[in-house]
């Protein structure tokens, strides 16, 4: 896969950020358990971990604009007592970064001068670059030393080692983004990929309820063209019926989503798309506060689709700057 592919499939096609983010706020423990056991292994889980996203919002608006990559903050309890706030970085891309471990360093320092707090830096490398393993930060003149050392999770070369017979939560979903990183500009191999892990879930022992939340995330992450996706909802479908097991297809909201897709791809009204970005600009208030005449220009220029993707996108926004940056990797994914 070539990086013109990956940026084209992160910029146009899947929401990877908004996949992981969801993941980890819901399942935080399951993944660290998984990804990071050593840590896991210091927390006190009868402490239910609190999320900063207002510190973390005040870090990354000193950064600048983010891309590729899902950083999240979140307040634990160790189980000496002490409180700990860890920093889950997780970077998605496909070409080398020569100053990655500077920028590391950059976000673990910039959180103990705003906060005040230290902060354990935890990494997971979702690219498909063998061998790229960056753990440390070191900076030397003279007698003078800095040094950052962090633990990383590298997930492809975890897929061929101690996950090739997992099937846990944590591990289908870093399946998914290998795929979906893999399949980038190849539609029918996406395919492929995303139905083998879809209807692979009926036969992992997991309820209804759990197939269904992996699905979602599952299918957040692989996107498929319209054509690609109905073929796979037929097959779902087929598949559930014959085995009576209908976890996923008595979900109404399956049913609807894939409904509004295929009208979508028909074309909608620009009347249509007026409302709809009313009701976008409406939950943009909620969420960023007051918008900037010249932002909610942006939104009212964009399309049915994009308004839609923009609407999915929004709650995880912490900020004004999480809109601005969405609207400019989208501008410029269209140039």
């Amino acid at each position: 896969m070539t990086d013109d592919q990956c940026l084209l499939d992160l910029d146009q096609d899947s929401d990877y950020d908004g996949a992981w983010k969801e993941a980890l706020r819901q399942f935080l423990r399951a993944f660290l358990a998984t990804y990071f056991p050593v840590e896991f292994a210091a927390i006190d889980w009868t402490v239910e971990p609190e999320w900063c996203d207002k510190e973390l919002s005040q870090v990354m608006g000193q950064s600048g604009k983010r891309n590729r990559r899902v950083d999240m903050l979140a307040r634990v309890r160790l189980l000496n007592g002490e409180e700990q706030w860890i920093l889950l970085h997780l970077e998605i891309q496909s070409s080398y970064e020569e100053d990655f471990v500077s920028r590391i360093s950059l976000y673990n320092a910039g959180i103990y001068w705003l906060c005040q707090r230290r902060v354990v830096s935890l990494v997971v490398l979702a690219d498909l670059r063998r061998g790229w393993v960056p753990d440390e930060d070191v900076f030397q003149v003279g007698g003078f030393e800095s040094r950052l050392k962090f633990p990383v999770c590298k997930l492809v070369e975890r897929m061929d080692t101690d996950w090739r017979d997992d099937h846990s939560l944590p591990v289908l979903v870093a399946r998914a983004q290998i795929e979906a990183l893999r399949t980038a500009g190849d539609p029918e191999g996406r395919y492929r990929a995303k139905r083998k892990l879809v209807l692979g879930l009926y036969d992992l022992g997991y309820n209804g309820d759990e197939v269904r939340e992996i699905f979602r995330l599952l299918d957040w992450m692989m996107h498929l063209r319209g054509d690609l996706e109905r073929q796979l909802t037929q097959e779902i479908v087929t598949y559930e019926e014959a085995r009576n097991m209908p976890y996923i297809t008595s979900v109404e909201r399956f049913a609807e989503a894939r409904g509004e897709a295929r009208g979508e791809a028909r074309g909608e009204a620009r009347g249509e798309a007026r409302g709809r970005a009313s009701v976008v600009l409406s939950l943009l208030a909620e969420v960023c506060g007051d918008l900037p005449e010249d932002s909610a220009a942006r939104v009212r220029q964009l399309s049915s689709p994009a308004l839609e993707k923009l609407a999915k996108s929004l709650l995880r926004f912490q900020s004004l700057g999480d809109l601005q940056s969405w609207l400019d990797r989208f501008e410029a994914s269209n140039d």
